[in-house]
Formats: C-alpha cells, sequence, structure tokens
C-alpha cells in the first residue's frame, strides 16, 4: 500500500472506520500520513453525532478525497487541518 492509498483509505465515507482502522494497520510510516490518520479520526468521532455530525464528517470528506485525488501530499482540511496525533 502506498502513502496515497492509505490517506485515501482514512476519508472514505461509507464504513470509515473500518478504512482507517486498515490504514492505521497496514501501512507502515505512521509518521507519513499521520495528518490524514489525525483528521480522519476526527471525522469518525463527528460522524457520531446524529445527522450534523454526519453531513460535517461527508462534506470534509468530500474534500479530502478531492484533495487527495489531486496528487496533494498532505491535506490539511478546514478548521481540523492543524491537528496531528500520530506524529511521533
Amino acid at each position: 500500500m502506498n502513502a496515497k492509498t492509505a490517506r485515501m483509505f482514512c476519508f472514505i465515507p461509507v464504513a470509515q472506520l473500518i478504512f482507517w482502522l486498515v490504514a492505521l494497520l497496514s501501512y507502515q510510516d505512521k509518521k507519513e500520513i499521520s495528518s490524514s490518520l489525525t483528521q480522519g479520526l476526527v471525522l469518525i468521532l463527528c460522524s457520531i453525532i446524529p445527522v450534523v455530525g454526519t453531513l460535517i464528517t461527508l462534506v470534509f470528506d468530500i474534500i479530502a478525497l478531492i484533495k487527495i485525488s489531486q496528487e496533494d501530499t498532505d491535506p490539511e482540511l478546514p478548521i481540523i487541518g492543524g491537528l496531528n496525533w500520530f506524529d511521533k
């Protein structure tokens, strides 16, 4: 799995928790995709809130997937883009 695929897995809206775990467990260099892991986790936590959280999560997922598909190596999302919990 390459970095682009691992980043995309962090933001796939359907079954996001499963794909996020696949990216976390299968990609060896966590430091390289740490911001995507963090942002994906925040979006998973936001989706717990009914309706509003789900809509916000879906919008951010679409923004992230578009940025990643355009070869952006570090898709920084609005508001939560500065968070980085997996950079160790």
